[in-house]
């Protein structure tokens, strides 16, 4: 429920307010990994409470969810026509190759740390890699807005000396 949630209000939101700003979108999937991050660490690093531990991942689904629409406009917006299928298929082929790899990644990083015979290093690893996933796609997300909004204003640019033609 909180997947299809973000992932719907991330599209609503984005679409609704980029009107005032074309970073609307960069920004959803900024805060998404911000507010993300000490979510699944307090999830993962408070091991006393199991409902505490649930509540944190499933905020988490519901805050680093609302990247999805957004992101898929942005590329939309910004591909030629001929090629959108294309370029959302080599987006979602790298979103699913990550998904694929990283758990591999993170088991072998931890089978090295010993963390079968310590089950205790399992808060902090997550919690390190996951935080090493969300914030270090923070400067591409905010490379990408800028980018996006660049492109928006010289395509309203363009559509406006047109129109004036």
């Amino acid at each position: 429920g909180c997947g299809l949630t973000a992932s719907l209000g991330g599209g609503i939101i984005a679409d609704k307010f980029e009107k005032k700003s074309y970073w609307t979108k960069a920004i959803l999937c900024i805060q998404g990994c911000a507010i993300s991050f000490p979510l699944i660490a307090l999830g993962t690093l408070t091991t006393g409470n199991f409902y505490l531990s649930v509540l944190c991942y499933a905020l988490k689904v519901l805050f680093s969810g609302t990247y999805s629409g957004p992101a898929i406009t942005m590329i939309q917006n910004t591909s030629p026509q001929d090629q959108q299928g294309n370029v959302v298929s080599v987006y979602f082929f790298c979103i699913t190759l990550a998904q694929t790899l990283s758990p591999v990644i993170f088991a072998a990083i931890a089978n090295s740390m010993g963390a079968l015979t310590n089950p205790k290093l399992y808060g902090p690893l997550i919690t390190t890699f996951v935080g090493i996933s969300y914030l270090g796609s923070i400067p591409f997300w905010y490379n990408a807005g800028k980018n996006y909004k660049k492109f928006m204003e010289e395509k309203d640019a363009e559509n406006a000396r047109l129109q004036s033609a």
